[in-house]
């Protein structure tokens, strides 16, 4: 809704924010943080991710608002630019670091890298965009990942395996079939659903982070995420009504395990196995969103788990900062600030729970009023 305080912090202040200061100039990318005056820091190593993020965030939000339709051209030449700067000329492998003045640091090929730029071509493909040349580039970099069993890590194909850039691939493949409604698109997302209910999600409802090469889980430093279990529940949710196909996948099971790990405040820790001290911006966003999926699907929602409650607690612990528009990355889980930057790679955590927020209220706001007062 136009007039709810959260939008205007989005369209009127981090989008400007982000979109303004966020961007470098010279190099023609996006800076990795800002500091917490909103100044750039730039000394800092520009990773290739940050880039695709942010172009996916410039593309979505120019489909948000009529006002911030000219993110798109924004998004565009940030897309081409990370490409143009972001592919080795020797091996043909898609950077994950730039240098501060944008020349390649290392170029290893990443899956997850590789997924953020699938995404934000995605994003760009739904404004309009003829994306053909550099979607094939993509899928590409992603053809020379393929392992017998979902993808390498990066082009070593050495390592262990890990769920978060499958989860990633999930999303963006997920994104690319609704934007093109190309199978091939479709079977990637359903290789790596496949792979989220036989290997990465465990009976209690937990999702494991770390794996040997054969898929077994690793003992010795295996690691849960609840912000990664939240994130899941909107990803699957999203692939249902993209697919209009049921995964079987008790989404409410997952979102009571990772509510069971959250502190005195209602945050999710960064990790509950082992137990972090630290609780980051981006798993409450996506606790936000995975409430909003789990009551839209009209699921009874503990108390505080609640979109408003947990939308307060963001706001209040991580929004509410010297420089509208942006946010507090980290704090103790006893609330103590910790950080000392906003990482730019945050804003599409904000963005897209904001976004379903919005969405969420926009719905309310249409039932009739006998339907309101129900729920």
């Amino acid at each position: 809704m136009e007039n709810h305080p959260i939008s205007n912090w989005l369209v009127n202040r981090a989008f400007p924010l982000w979109s303004g200061k966020g961007l470098d100039r010279s190099s023609g990318l996006a800076w990795e943080a800002l500091d917490h005056d909103g100044q750039p820091l730039e000394d800092m190593t520009k990773r290739l991710r940050v880039q695709a993020r942010q172009a996916y965030c410039f593309a979505t939000g120019a489909a948000l608002e009529p006002g911030l339709a000219d993110l798109g051209d924004t998004a565009r030449a940030l897309f081409a630019t990370l490409l143009d700067k972001g592919i080795h000329r020797d091996t043909g492998h898609l950077a994950a670091q730039f240098h501060p003045d944008g020349t390649i640091r290392s170029a290893p090929n990443d899956l997850y890298d590789v997924a953020f730029v699938l995404l934000a071509a995605s994003a760009l493909i739904r404004l309009g965009y003829d994306m053909a040349p550099e979607l094939a580039q993509a899928e590409a970099m992603l053809a020379r990942l393929k392992a017998p069993k979902g993808w390498h890590e990066c082009g070593t194909g050495a390592g262990i395996r890990r769920q978060n850039p499958h989860m990633h691939l999930f999303e963006c493949a997920t994104a690319l079939y609704d934007a093109t409604g190309e199978p091939r698109f479709k079977a990637i997302a359903d290789e790596c659903l496949d792979l989220f209910r036989t290997v990465f999600l465990q009976p209690d409802g937990s999702v494991f982070e770390r794996f040997e090469p054969d898929w077994q889980p690793r003992v010795a430093d295996q690691v849960v995420e609840p912000g990664h279990m939240t994130e899941w529940i909107f990803l699957i949710d999203a692939y249902e009504e993209v697919t209009r196909q049921d995964t079987g996948v008790d989404l409410a099971r997952i979102f009571d395990t990772a509510w069971a790990a959250r502190d005195g405040s209602g945050a999710l820790p960064d990790h509950s196995v082992p137990r972090a001290t630290t609780r980051r911006c981006w798993p409450q966003t996506e606790l936000l969103k995975a409430s909003i999926v789990l009551e839209r699907r009209g699921h009874a929602l503990p108390g505080g788990a609640d979109p408003e409650s947990i939308l307060a607690m963001l706001r209040r612990d991580y929004l509410d900062v010297p420089v509208t528009g942006g946010w507090y990355d980290k704090r103790t889980t006893d609330g103590d600030l910790v950080s000392d930057m906003m990482p730019a790679s945050t804003f599409y955590h904000i963005l897209v729970a904001v976004r379903m927020f919005l969405e969420r209220e926009e719905a309310l706001a249409a039932e009739p009023p006998a339907l309101r007062t129900q729920a």
